[in-house]
């Protein structure tokens, strides 16, 4: 068990220790302990969801623009259970300063063209071992953001492509 979540575990028992002696041990009027049963209740709720999302559950935000393909899972849709599809992505974002220190989950919703991107690299990556490189794809609006009309027409969230060789410097 990491000592993070030992110290979590403790702060929430110190937490619900203190919310119970406010509770039973002092004269606040029954609406304001109610409100503090649903602050606690909304808290640890929003806690919950923070910690989820940073221990390691894939996140749904936007792919990063430029970034290191790890690998992908890919949930086909299935028209008889209604499942749209899903596609997760392995992905360490490339910022001008270097690389993240830590690879993220990306949650995407399916689109054959993202997954035919996936099934190419991991072809690439198996008969010729080389790193794939992604980069956020199709024509953006003003706030570089994939417009809706351009998604649902079938245009891909990214593309994949072979990591170039690093350019040596001169002697």
């Amino acid at each position: 068990m990491s000592q993070g979540l030992v110290l979590l575990s403790l702060l929430y028992f110190l937490l619900v220790l203190l919310a119970l002696a406010l509770l039973i041990r002092t004269s606040l009027s029954a609406r304001l302990k109610t409100l503090l049963i649903v602050g606690f209740v909304g808290a640890a709720i929003l806690s919950q969801q923070g910690w989820k999302r940073m221990a390691g559950w894939p996140t749904r935000a936007d792919l990063p623009d430029r970034f290191l393909y790890h690998a992908a899972s890919v949930r086909e849709p299935n028209a008889a259970t209604g499942d749209p599809g899903l596609i997760h992505i392995w992905a360490t974002e490339l910022t001008p300063d270097g690389p993240a220190p830590e690879p993220r989950g990306y949650e995407l919703p399916y689109q054959p063209e993202d997954h035919k991107q996936i099934q190419d690299a991991r072809e690439r990556q198996r008969q010729q071992g080389l790193p794939q490189i992604g980069r956020k794809a199709g024509p953006r609006n003003k706030s570089n953001v994939i417009s809706d009309a351009k998604r649902s027409a079938g245009a891909a969230n990214f593309s994949l492509a072979d990591l170039p060789d690093p350019a040596l410097p001169e002697k």
